[in-house]
């Protein structure tokens, strides 16, 4: 009578005590998911503060002269536009290296000088015909420059990949599918230009250079952008330093 009594306590017991585990479990896992969250928030706050005393932003416009490889046919270059906007981390001796991550936008364009006939979906292209696309992309480019710290006449050179959406392509008149074409684009940037130093806090800077895709632009056509471009922008510091 005593043992049949029994089962059904210490059932009840087991059951108890694994409710209780559970949840000290969940207890703890939120804790530490609280602990975690705050650990990052803090180690962002930490880099966000420290990183005043390290870098540098800067703001650029300037125009691009863009030549495409269109299936080996001849190709006028066109005119269109390169918008970015980024920071860099300097290091190195007297501030002489520095990475550079942008965020860039530009137009590049072509003119056919002959016609042509591309794959399906594509369809046929005459002579006079532009193609054009609109891009996004991000950039993270080395940079080098001469001289030191405390000169206020520096130039340099870079150079990096880049990453680029391309939100738009037109050929001539038509407005071309997204299945028509590449719409991650990845491509190179080199450059070289000098800055000059005005006051503590700002820098002007020019800097010219080529870019070319990896990756054709249309999708089964022989289609790469090779570009020339000019830039002119400013930068600035938050920190007071002459880097």
């Amino acid at each position: 009578m005593n043992n049949k009594n029994l089962r059904p306590i210490q059932s009840d017991r087991f059951f108890c005590w694994l409710t209780l585990n559970f949840t000290i479990l969940v207890a703890i896992t939120q804790i530490l998911l609280r602990m975690q969250k705050l650990l990052f928030f803090i180690g962002c706050l930490i880099l966000y503060t420290g990183s005043y005393a390290q870098y540098r932003w800067e703001l650029s416009g300037g125009i691009t002269n863009s030549s495409l490889n269109l299936e080996n046919t001849e190709t006028t270059s066109g005119i269109g536009y390169y918008l970015s906007a980024g920071y860099g981390y300097i290091s190195g001796v007297r501030a002489k290296t520095s990475i550079v991550f942008s965020i860039e936008a530009l137009q590049r364009s072509s003119e056919l000088t002959e016609d042509l006939v591309l794959a399906e979906g594509i369809g046929n292209i005459s002579r006079g015909s532009e193609f054009t696309v609109t891009q996004f992309g991000f950039s993270p480019k080395f940079r080098y420059l001469f001289f030191t710290g405390k000169d206020r006449f520096r130039p340099f050179i870079n150079v990096g990949p880049s990453l680029r959406f391309t939100a738009n392509a037109e050929l001539g008149d038509t407005e071309l599918e997204s299945e028509a074409y590449e719409q991650l684009m990845i491509g190179g940037v080199y450059g070289v230009g000098f800055s000059q130093m005005i006051g503590e806090q700002f820098d002007i800077f020019f800097e010219a250079g080529a870019m070319n895709d990896f990756l054709d632009n249309l999708n089964d056509v022989k289609s790469k952008f090779f570009d020339i471009y000019a830039r002119i922008g400013v930068r600035f510091r938050i920190y007071d330093a002459r880097r």
